[in-house]
């Protein structure tokens, strides 16, 4: 198992977070969490460490609530997680270095879904994960 690069705010570019066991992760999704608290619905890159151009795993946490994005081999246009609630018609919003990125309406998990997610991401080596229900954007 190697480790991966997070990426969520601009001081990231040239420093990212370094995650490489399942308690890192833990340690990040927490952050994350807090940090949405104050600032919005924040949204992470997360590569492998010593490939970041194979695929990419957007991680998004607000609050207690989360978004996934997986875009790699087979899935060259990306896709996205299914939530357990149908949403509003309008795209969610979170926010990846102060930028707005949108993702489908009902695409929010749960927060646990999400750092699971982050976690098989590492233990597979960058593989889809495979405790998401994914859709592809519409």
């Amino acid at each position: 198992m190697g480790s991966l690069s997070a990426y969520y705010a601009r001081d990231h570019a040239a420093d990212p977070v370094t995650l490489s066991t399942s308690a890192d992760v833990a340690a990040f999704v927490q952050r994350l969490r807090v940090e949405s608290l104050e600032a919005g619905p924040l949204l992470a890159q997360v590569y492998l460490s010593d490939d970041v151009h194979a695929q990419e795993l957007s991680a998004g946490v607000d609050g207690d609530r989360g978004v996934l994005r997986y875009a790699g081999r087979e899935w060259f246009e990306g896709v996205y997680s299914v939530g357990d609630e149908p949403g509003s018609d309008e795209p969610l919003v979170y926010y990846y270095m102060d930028n707005d990125t949108e993702f489908p309406p009902d695409s929010q998990v749960s927060v646990d879904v999400v750092q699971r997610a982050v976690e098989e991401y590492l233990r597979t080596n960058g593989k889809r994960p495979t405790g998401v229900r994914w859709q592809v954007d519409r």
